[in-house]
Formats: C-alpha cells, sequence, structure tokens
C-alpha cells in the first residue's frame, strides 16, 4: 500500500478480498445490515462478506446508507446501502475497483471526484502485499480476520522477509517477540526454535510436518518458497492435536494463483554463497480453468566455518483445476536435498574460549572446527505429494480437505568434542566419531465443512472437522568412537582421515497415530465476537527400542479433551481487547522405573491482549498478557534418577507486543518487545530455576524507508533493523549463563523502473553490521554456539 496518496479508508474483513476473485463479488449470500452511518455499514458489510473497499474517506463523510436485508451479492448490497449518496461502485477489473461520485454529481466540498484504487488482495491461506497482515489461516482453519482471534497470532509476510534478507525461518522470525532461536540464524540443516519457553511444532499449509523419534528427521521450510511465516502463540490443540504448550508454526507456501507470476532471482553473498530461484505461475488455458504454479531454488555456498558448506536443491510444482466455479482441486509437490560437508550445524565449541575468556590464549575464532573433514557429513532429502479440494456448498457452506504424503531421510556422521572439565585445555578434551541417521514418513490428512448461520441477532461462523495423521520413523545412533585424546581445540590437528562410522549401537522404531474431531462456534454479536471450540483426541505411540542387552517395547494410548474460549470487542476507532482460555496436550515418552507409560503432559493459558488495527490502514499492533502452566513435566526419579517421574511443572508469564504499520511518506515500520517471568514451580533437581532459551527480555526495531523523489532517486528504500535477546541460559540447571547481545541489520533497495527498467529491483542486506562476536547458546562444558556474524547478500530481482 505505498505510495498510495490521500487519506484512505480500507473497508476490511474476514476470508477472501473482493479483489482476489470477480466471482467473490457475484456470489450470492444472506445479507442483513441495519441503516447506520455509511462508514460503519460498508465496514459491516465487509466483515460480513469478506469484501474489500478501498476509497478516498471523504466521499462518506456525513452520508447515510440504507437498511439490507435479503440474498444478494456483495456488491448488489453495497448498491442498496449506497442508496442516493451519490456515489457508485464499479469493479474495473479483477484488481480494481472505482468508487466515487455518479456521473454529473458532486463531492460534499462541491468538486467532482472519482478516484480509481488499486486494491491488494489479502488471502488468508496465501499471499499478503506489504508487511501488515490482517487475516490468517492458522489461528481458527477459517481464514478469520485476526482482531478476531482470542489469542496472539504473529504474521511474518513474504515481503517483510524480503526486506530484511530472512535466509531461514528462523531469521524470517528475528523480529517476532517471545521467538527464540536456539542456536541462532547459523544451522543449515533445521530451524531450532522456541516459542514462550517451549519447543514449538511445525506445521505446514495447516498440517503436521514430520519430526521422528528424536526430532532429526525434520525437513527445513525454504523461506523462497513462502507467502507468511504464521506463529499461533500458546495451546494451539483444540485445532491441532497433540501440540507442545508454546505454540505452533505454520508456514504457508506457494501455490497456484489466477494471475501471471513471472520472477526470476540471483544473489551473491558473504562465504561465496550462491542462490538462483524462479518462481511462475498463472494460466494454462484462457479460461482460468487450469493454474499452475512452479517454484524452483538451487545454492551453493561456504560458511563462517571451516570445513563446512552446503549444496541444496529446492522444487516446488503444483496444479490447480477449476471444475466450477464452486469446486477446485489443487495437487502439490515438493523436492528437497541438503548436502553439507561438515556437518551442517555451528560446531560444538567448549565454554572456555567462548562463554569465558581463556587465560592463555584468548577467544576462540568464529571459524573455529572441531570435527574431522571429510568426514563429518549432513544431508537431507525430503519429498512430498498432496492434494487440497475446496467445495463451495450453496452461498454460506464449504468443505475443505487436505491430504499430504511426506518422506524425510536424513544422515549425519560428526566428530565431536567432549571436555573432561569446564576449563577445557589442551588434556583436558576428546573426540569421538558417531553417526545418527533417522527417516520419517508421514500421513497427514485434514477435512473441515465452514459455514455461515444466523439465530437472532447472532451470527455463527461454524467449523466442524477431523483430522489424522500416522507418522512412522526409524533412528539409529551409533557407539562413540573416540579417536582424539588430549585434543587441543586452540590449536586444531586433524588426523586426515581413517575414521569410520562406529557401529550401530542403538534403533528406535517409532510409531504415532492421532486421529482427532474438533468444532468450533465464532459468534458475533454487534460489536463483540465471542468462540468456543472442543476437540476430542485419539493419540496412539509404539516404540520399539533395541539395543545390545534390550530390546523393548512401550505402547502408549492417550484420550483427550481439549478446549478454547474467548471474547473480542470491536470499537469503532480500531481498538479490540480480547480474553482467551486455552489447553493442550502432549504425549509423554517412555515409562517410569515401574515400567508404566506417562500420561500427557498438560497445559493451560489464559491471555489477556488488546489489538490496534483502524478499519482500512495497513497497522496492526497487538499488545497480550499472558500466563501459561505445563503440568506433567518429567523430572529426574529421587528414586533411582536413571529413570523420570511425573511430577514437574513449569509456569511462564510474559508481555508481549507487536507493531507493524505501513506509514505515509514511504516509511514502514516493525517493532516488538517481550518480557518474559518462566520458572521452573516443579521439579526434583531445579525448581526455582528459569527453563532453558528463555530471556527475561527481548526486543527489535525495523525502519524502513522509500524515498518520494522524482526521478532516479525515487527507486531507492533504505532500511535498518536492531535485535536485542537479553542474558539466556542453556540448561535447566542454570550452569551456564549466556550473556545478554544485541545486534544490528540494515538493508538497501533500488527500484531500476526509476530509470526505465520496469520489474528489475537490486537490493543489499547486510545481518549483525557490526560483526559483534556474541555466543548464542552454551548448553554445557562443551556445548557452546558462536552466534552468525556478519553476512552481506547483494541480490537481483526481476519480475515481468
Amino acid at each position: 500500500m505505498q505510495g498510495m496518496t490521500g487519506r484512505l479508508a480500507a473497508l476490511a474483513a474476514l476470508g477472501s478480498m473482493l479483489a482476489a476473485s470477480a466471482s467473490a463479488e457475484e456470489a450470492q449470500q444472506q445479507i442483513d445490515i441495519a441503516a447506520q452511518p455509511l462508514a460503519s455499514a460498508v465496514l459491516e458489510l465487509g466483515r460480513k462478506t469478506g469484501l474489500q473497499v478501498v476509497v478516498d474517506d471523504r466521499l462518506m463523510a456525513g452520508r447515510q446508507s440504507v437498511a439490507v436485508s435479503g440474498v444478494t451479492t456483495p456488491r448488489e448490497a453495497l448498491q442498496i446501502m449506497l442508496g442516493q449518496s451519490g456515489l457508485q461502485p464499479a469493479l474495473v477489473n479483477d484488481d480494481t475497483l472505482s468508487m466515487g461520485p455518479r456521473a454529473g454529481t458532486l463531492a460534499a466540498d462541491g468538486s467532482v471526484v472519482l478516484d480509481t484504487i488499486t486494491l491488494i488482495s489479502e488471502d488468508p491461506f496465501g499471499e499478503v502485499s506489504g508487511i501488515v497482515a490482517h487475516t490468517s489461516g492458522t489461528g481458527t482453519k477459517t481464514g478469520a480476520d485476526l482482531r478476531d482471534v482470542p489469542q496472539a497470532v504473529n504474521v511474518v509476510t513474504a515481503d517483510q522477509a524480503e526486506a530484511q534478507g530472512a535466509r531461514s525461518v528462523v531469521s524470517g522470525l528475528a523480529y517476532t517477540p517471545g521467538v527464540v532461536g536456539q542456536y541462532g540464524d547459523n544451522d543449515l540443516r533445521h530451524d531450532w526454535l522456541t516459542i514462550r519457553g517451549f519447543r514449538p511444532d511445525r506445521y505446514a499449509d495447516g498440517l503436521r510436518l514430520n519430526f521422528g523419534a528424536r526430532g532429526y528427521a525434520q525437513s527445513r521450510a525454504e523461506p523462497f518458497g513462502l507467502e507468511r511465516i504464521e506463529v499461533l502463540k500458546g495451546p494451539a490443540s483444540v485445532l491441532y492435536g497433540q501440540a507442545t504448550p508454546g505454540g505452533i508454526v505454520n508456514v504457508v507456501t506457494k501455490r497456484p494463483v489466477d494471475r501471471e507470476v513471472r520472477q526470476v532471482e540471483l544473489s551473491y553473498g558473504s562465504y561465496d554463497r550462491k542462490q538462483v530461484g524462479v518462481d511462475f505461475g498463472g494460466r494454462l488455458d484462457e479460461a482460468g480453468n487450469v493454474l499452475y504454479r512452479f517454484v524452483a531454488m538451487s545454492r551453493d555456498g561456504n560458511s563462517e566455518y571451516d570445513h563446512v558448506s552446503e549444496r541444496k536443491l529446492y522444487v516446488a510444482p503444483s496444479l490447480t483445476w477449476k471444475f466450477d466455479p464452486g469446486l477446485s482441486l489443487t495437487v502439490f509437490a515438493e523436492y528437497q536435498n541438503i548436502d553439507s560437508p561438515g556437518g551442517g550445524g555451528a560446531p560444538s565449541l567448549p565454554a572456555n574460549g567462548t562463554l569465558y575468556r581463556d587465560a592463555d590464549n584468548g577467544w576462540l575464532p568464529r571459524s573455529t572446527f572441531v570435527g574431522e573433514p571429510g568426514f563429518d557429513h549432513f544431508e537431507s532429502t525430503s519429498k512430498q505429494l498432496g492434494l487440497r479440494m475446496e467445495k463451495q456448498i450453496g452461498t454460506n457452506w464449504a468443505f475443505n480437505q487436505v491430504l499430504r504424503y511426506s518422506d524425510v531421510d536424513v544422515d549425519t556422521q560428526r566428530v565431536q568434542l567432549y571436555c573432561t572439565s569446564l576449563d577445557c585445555g589442551p588434556t583436558e578434551a576428546v573426540r569421538y566419531a558417531w553417526g545418527f541417521p533417522e527417516t520419517s514418513k508421514l500421513w497427514a490428512w485434514d477435512a473441515h465443512l465452514t459455514g455461515k448461520l444466523g439465530t437472532g441477532p447472532l451470527e455463527h461462523q461454524l467449523l466442524f472437522g477431523i483430522d489424522a495423521s500416522r507418522e512412522k520413523s526409524h533412528f539409529d545412533e551409533t557407539a562413540l568412537d573416540y579417536v582424539s585424546m588430549g585434543w587441543d581445540v586452540f590449536d586444531p590437528i586433524y588426523l586426515g582421515g581413517g575414521i569410520a562410522r562406529p557401529p550401530v549401537a542403538m534403533s528406535i522404531d517409532q510409531t504415532r497415530k492421532q486421529v482427532g474431531l474438533y468444532a468450533n462456534d465464532q459468534i458475533s454479536w454487534g460489536r463483540a465476537v465471542f468462540s468456543a471450540g472442543l476437540r476430542y483426541d485419539w493419540a496412539d505411540t509404539t516404540t520399539r527400542t533395541v539395543t545390545a542387552s534390550d530390546d523393548r517395547t512401550v505402547d502408549q494410548s492417550d484420550r483427550e479433551l481439549t478446549g478454547r474460549l474467548g471474547a473480542v470487542y470491536h470499537f469503532d476507532n480500531g481498538l479490540s481487547p480480547y480474553l482467551g482460555y486455552s489447553t493442550s496436550f502432549y504425549p509423554a515418552g517412555g515409562t517410569d522405573r515401574n515400567g508404566k507409560a506417562f500420561e500427557p503432559t498438560n497445559a493451560d493459558q489464559i491471555e489477556l491482549g488488546l489489538r490496534y488495527a483502524p478499519e482500512g490502514k495497513p497497522v496492526m499492533v497487538t499488545l497480550s498478557a499472558f500466563q501459561l502452566t505445563q503440568e506433567n513435566v518429567l523430572t529426574p526419579d529421587p528414586v533411582n534418577t536413571s529413570f523420570n517421574t511425573q511430577t514437574g511443572e513449569v509456569r511462564v508469564r510474559g508481555i508481549e507486543l507487536e507493531a507493524k504499520a505501513e506509514l505515509p511518506h514511504g516509511f514502514s515500520l516493525i517493532g516488538s518487545w517481550a518480557y518474559s517471568d518462566a520458572e521452573i514451580t516443579e521439579d526434583n533437581r531445579h525448581r526455582g530455576n528459569r527453563p532453558a532459551f528463555v530471556p527475561r527480555s527481548q526486543g527489535s526495531l525495523w525502519l524502513d524507508y522509500a524515498l518520494q523523489s522524482p526521478g532516479a532517486w525515487g527507486g531507492l528504500s533504505l532500511g535498518g533493523g536492531l535485535r536485542h535477546v537479553g542474558q539466556t541460559y542453556g540448561d535447566n540447571a542454570n550452569q551456564f549463563g549466556v550473556p545478554s547481545f544485541t545486534l544490528l541489520d540494515a538493508a538497501i533497495r533500488y527500484d531500476l523502473a526509476a530509470i526505465g527498467y520496469d520489474g528489475v529491483k537490486f537490493s543489499l542486506n547486510v545481518t549483525n553490521l557490526e560483526d559483534k562476536r556474541y555466543v548464542s547458546t552454551c548448553l554445557n562444558a562443551s556445548g557452546c554456539y558462536w552466534g552468525a556474524g556478519r553476512a552481506v547478500t547483494a541480490s537481483l530481482d526481476y519480475r515481468w
């Protein structure tokens, strides 16, 4: 919405946008709207129908609407509401709506005004233009207005990720409150995150992603293939079943759209990082009944660590068939391969030389590699195939289902450092070789019915659904083969070969199945919106663990009822206070010392929040305060510490603020702040301590400015950001405190259309501008990780 002139009032809403599809504004439905000031009447129309109208608000000042009641199309309803106002709507094309006086009439100031505004459509399950999202498919599965969700939801759009030069999901969420990258943004293998103190569950397009028995069989989302990254904060079991209490991260991938997509992107950056990406899409037939999308990316480069490099290939084709205006089928696939000599991850280093300065040798260089060149290696291959069916049933009901099969094969072998003392001097460090491959095959399915129903003054947005998943995984862990004794990390001497992968010492075969029935009712009563949801899950897990001395199978069968309640009230000035309560469960693997399978962990959260989203303006501000408690947490059994017992509890209280706005005169802003009071309230060892990876304070600010000058200078944009993460601990024992750090980022972009090259843009992004040395995480005496240093990326993007 940058570059729009005049005061704009965007009259917006739930669901799909009018400009996204001409058929949306032609669909008939029951519309009942009382006579009232024209501005508020059109807002109500937007909320009820998904219609979006963008006009100069001077055209509506002082005008009254005409009442509408009956089955009609949104555009016809708008025509009736305008009455004798002298205004009329006209759909110029699929993306432009002209809203102005009828021919021969005058505006309020006596002049003839007929503005034509290009509408920026927002698909709650897909594309967002700009940095501000107003709808989400993650928070309710219905594509609701974010203001109606009684729980914090953060959305990072593709435009934001591009502006900030995000190279992963971790860096894409770096400016999101309450989200912490556990190992910084220098792991080439996986996206390790915590949300409100807990590891989140990962989803793509609303379906669970592979995890495996030990969490290594994960595919890594590719930012170039995403429309948005969404974070639903807190317990989410009512919609998604078994879930950790921090929330979920749902990435929304690129799918076919009914417009031409032509993009080629080239980039080059620090450590010889080269990338090329292509994104093509549009119609395969003249009528637009068959749409396609083809997204592909190839990357090759080194890293800031010696002997660690990356080669990646990502391919994601998809096709959509529109059999009739109310029925469509999308088939999609994805292939991704990551090949990383050197092990793919940041080396695990001793605390001495990273967290603490060594008295004799100073700090370890950031490039330090403690593995073995030629032996350390990581490779991940993931494949997905799925289909989505969308069926409109009458005017107010729709049936949607999506099915996906995904296969992930990950192989890791590396030489690891182990310190026999905290100092970890030349005689106190050893290295061992090991391997831990894992595979996962996952079927995931979700089907739900959505509908609108009126009962007197109440309007119901109903959701009824069933989902199911089945994941079968296999994990091997080799024995540890010690290859170096008394190894000096400050003066590394590598063996130069002769290391073989040790034999397998433990194997795990695990099958996890889940079936859930869920229902939700979102009730609108005037300006108030109430939500009530319930879900019942059947979750079964069978785990077989085989070692040289044991062969044990554990069966777990969990049956859980979870829910969510919430209330929101919308004021005319854009403020929407909300109150929500939600619960979750997550199976706890293993048995106690008596061989009894553990009960699932349970969590509940109460959240009080306030959103500010003035109608028609690209602004979204969310302030939330919450208390999140997890029970039945595993803690060492005091009778036999080789086993666990279920007597632990963790409580997190916090306040979070996020603000996103596209401001006049070319400015835009992204700001966040989070305060967390996290405590292990019940535990046999660590009671009273702070959980790992939870800073008490966290904040960020990103400012962007697009020059408004005519001519060549008009293509220039400047951006800069600051990220602060407070002090954290890498372990629940709180033995290894990681100091706080603050990093600076910067960006320069130039749109070559200003000098006659339409569709061509150049950008230069720099993260950690000062090349500040800091520790991102420290788990133990030999488990510390340097944070990412300065990285510079230059990109050339061409769209036509």
